[in-house]
């Protein structure tokens, strides 16, 4: 990766390109899987920009509430385009719903495997 000027990017841009949080690197597999890519998915890329479509945002919505037992509108991915906003928004509505757990509960439920 360069930073266009054919230089090395920095480390925090490079880390930055591959999610971060649990609830990332699950909303992330689901972007690949719905738009049928092998390529990894950079958190701060809108959804639409890597070819998704209305059709598609539904798909993501549906999986994304599902998996974590939240209810989101299909306006939501349109106002959260990219994996990193997503994964904030599903994180506050997870915290809000389990808001007498603790953190550990709360990571524990949102980074167990399906």
């Amino acid at each position: 990766m360069t930073n266009g000027k054919n230089t090395p990017a920095t480390t925090e841009q490079a880390e930055r390109d591959v999610p971060a949080t649990g609830i990332e690197k699950v909303i992330g597999g689901i972007f690949q899987d719905v738009l049928a890519t092998d390529e990894p998915v950079d958190p701060t890329r809108s959804f639409f920009r890597m070819g998704g479509t209305s059709i598609l945002a539904a798909k993501v919505v549906a999986r994304v509430s599902g998996r974590y037992g939240v209810r989101l509108s299909l306006r939501t991915i349109f106002e959260f385009p990219t994996v990193g906003e997503l994964a904030q928004v599903v994180e506050s509505e997870v915290r809000s719903d389990v808001s007498g757990l603790s953190d550990a509960e709360v990571t524990a439920l949102t980074t167990r495997e399906k």
